[in-house]
């Protein structure tokens, strides 16, 4: 096994990211198109910078120059996190992907140059694949192997959920006994261990108090910020969505549905007394138009940032979605 050593960026940060990253991500097909939102919930600032990808340029396929070099063959907008690593992103064939927290993550620990990680996995499907069919197929084939990073307190363990214009919709996890692809309805809506297919099963459980809902329904929730919660939170409010009137009226209904944590809110005590977190930020997305909504709130930090994928594909730029600043690039 090859053990690299990542930037001390990106080691700070998922260092202490690493113990209490909490997220949902939901999908949602409309008369007017295909719409997305995810929360991401964290113990820190991530400081998000939104950057882009061009086609034809040469990428390091463990990220920050390490492993084999590989041409990109779509151009990428996406959200970047901890250096040049991508977090979220869009391609210009209408392919998304998100990345979440996932413990039970298992993966080879044997990393050649040519091994994706889990660090990469999301860059390389935005930069190889057309669609979530294209990247479903694909991926079985793939050689993906664990990155260790030195100076971490625990390995970083992930998922995926990857949507396309078209509709398409997967989330990916690779278990102990194997990789896991789940497809259509049952990928809508993803938050953090454990599996989706407990998260199906809790749900099963729940939905037939769904039908003749009121305000004082019981859905399952506890209303606090567990995996299982959000899930059924987020699970319960998108089945009650209406079609869109508009494309912001879409964007608006898909980023009232999932959970967000409130700021301060008690996590676990690993310790050191209670950690704490909450949701730093929203992006919701029509995949069909491009319009996105980035909401920014942790610290200081109080913003809605808006802009365009498609129109931004083939750019060169670097900006932080911290500050209303996009609007005025282009």
């Amino acid at each position: 096994m090859i053990k690299q050593t990542l930037k001390v960026a990106l080691i700070a940060g998922l260092v202490s990211s690493s113990i209490a990253q909490a997220c949902t991500s939901v999908a949602w097909n409309t008369d007017l198109g295909v719409f997305t939102s995810r929360t991401n919930d964290w113990v820190e600032a991530t400081n998000p910078v939104l950057g882009n990808i061009n086609k034809g340029s040469l990428r390091s396929i463990q990220g920050n120059g390490l492993g084999d070099l590989y041409k990109v063959k779509y151009n990428i907008v996406g959200v970047l996190a901890y250096g040049d690593f991508v977090h979220d992103g869009v391609n210009s064939q209408g392919l998304q992907v998100n990345t979440l927290y996932y413990s039970p993550m298992t993966l080879s620990a044997d990393l050649k140059s040519d091994s994706i990680t889990q660090f990469t996995l999301g860059e390389y499907i935005l930069a190889n694949y057309k669609s979530v069919e294209e990247a479903t197929s694909e991926l079985p084939k793939l050689a993906i192997a664990t990155m260790q990073v030195e100076g971490m307190p625990m390995e970083i363990k992930l998922h995926w959920s990857m949507t396309d214009k078209s509709g398409g919709r997967a989330v990916i996890e690779m278990d102990e006994d194997g990789l896991k692809i789940y497809r259509g309805e049952d990928a809508d809506v993803m938050t953090n261990q454990p599996s989706l297919a407990t998260h199906l099963e809790n749900k099963k459980k729940h939905q037939s108090s769904w039908v003749n809902a009121d305000r004082n329904t019981d859905f399952g929730s506890t209303g606090n910020p567990s995996a299982e919660s959000r899930y059924l939170h987020a699970s319960y409010f998108k089945s009650k969505l209406t079609e869109p009137s508009s494309t912001q009226n879409g964007l608006m209904k898909i980023a009232s549905v999932p959970y967000r944590v409130p700021a301060d809110a008690p996590y676990k005590d690993y310790g050191n007394g209670m950690t704490g977190y909450a949701t730093e930020w929203t992006l919701s997305q029509s995949l069909t138009t491009g319009e996105s909504v980035m909401e920014y709130n942790f610290d200081d930090n109080w913003n809605t940032v808006k802009f365009n994928v498609y129109e931004l594909m083939g750019k060169d730029f670097r900006k932080p979605l911290t500050e209303n600043t996009i609007s005025s690039l282009f």
